[in-house]
C-alpha cells in the first residue's frame, strides 16, 4: 500500500511538473537576457519578439525606455494627468463707477449731439452701456449715445453699466430763435429794446422840461424889462 501511495504521488508531481514547464514554455519561448527582457521568437504573448516582465508583472513593452509599472512611471502619469486636468479661471474686473463726459445745459430743438462716458477701471471685463431719456418727447437717445432736441422742456439722459452703475445729466431743450426781416426776436432783444425806447423817452422829456424853463425865464425877464421902461418913461414926464 505504501508503495502505491508513493508511486501516486510521484505521478501527480511529475504531471504537474510538465504542466508547469509547458504553461512556462508557452510564456516564455526563450530566456530573460541581463537588461531584465525576454525573447519572443513564436510572439505568443502578441507584442513582437521581446519584450518584459519586471519582476512577475504581465508581458509589456517599454515605450520610449520606460517601464509602465515603475514608480516613476506612475508618478509622472500622475503629474501629467494632474497637468491635463488643471484649468485657469479668467479673472472678471466689475464696473466701479462711469461718468459722462459731457456737460450740456440746453440745445434747441432738432439739433443732436454724441454723449461719450468715462469707465472706471479701465480695465473692465464688461465695458457695456446703456442708454436712457427721461421723456423721448422731448428729446431722444440712441444706443450709441447721440440725442435728438424734438420739444421744449427739461430731459435727464442717463447712462447705465451692466452691473447697475449710472450717470445722469440734466438739459434743457429749448426752441430755435425765429429771424423777422432779418432781426432775431426774443425776450432778450425785446427787452433791451425797451430799455432803449424809456431811455429814449425820458431823455426827451428832460430837454422839454429844460426848453420850457428857459423859455418861462425869459418871458419873464422880458415883461420885467418892459415895465421897467413905462416906468421911466412916467418919471421923465413929470
Amino acid at each position: 500500500m505504501k508503495k502505491s501511495k508513493v508511486k501516486i504521488v510521484s505521478i501527480l508531481l511529475i504531471a504537474m511538473s510538465v504542466i508547469l514547464i509547458g504553461i512556462s514554455a508557452y510564456a516564455h519561448s526563450g530566456r530573460t537576457d541581463s537588461n531584465g527582457g525576454h525573447r519572443d521568437n513564436k510572439n505568443k504573448s502578441g507584442l513582437g519578439s521581446y519584450h518584459y516582465h519586471c519582476g512577475g508583472y504581465p508581458a509589456h513593452l517599454h515605450t520610449n525606455g520606460i517601464c509602465p509599472y515603475s514608480s516613476n512611471s506612475s508618478s509622472s502619469s500622475s503629474s501629467s494627468s494632474s497637468k491635463t486636468t488643471t484649468t485657469t479661471v479668467p479673472t472678471t474686473v466689475s464696473v466701479t463707477g462711469i461718468q459722462i463726459n459731457e456737460s450740456i445745459d440746453s440745445i434747441e430743438i432738432g439739433k443732436s449731439r454724441t454723449l461719450t462716458v468715462t469707465i472706471t477701471p479701465s480695465n473692465a471685463t464688461d465695458k457695456n452701456i446703456t442708454w436712457k431719456s427721461s421723456d423721448e418727447n422731448i428729446a431722444t437717445v440712441t444706443s450709441a449715445g447721440e440725442i435728438t432736441a424734438k420739444s421744449p422742456g427739461i430731459v435727464n439722459i442717463t447712462a447705465t453699466s451692466s452691473n447697475g452703475k449710472t450717470s445722469t445729466i440734466k438739459i434743457n431743450v429749448k426752441e430755435e430763435p425765429k429771424l423777422e426781416n432779418n432781426i432775431i426776436t426774443n425776450t432778450s432783444t425785446s427787452n433791451v429794446s425797451n430799455s432803449t425806447n424809456n431811455t429814449t423817452t425820458t431823455n426827451n422829456q428832460e430837454d422839454s422840461n429844460l426848453f420850457g424853463g428857459i423859455v418861462g425865464i425869459g418871458l419873464l425877464g422880458g415883461i420885467g424889462y418892459l415895465g421897467y421902461t413905462q416906468h421911466k418913461k412916467k418919471n421923465s414926464k413929470i
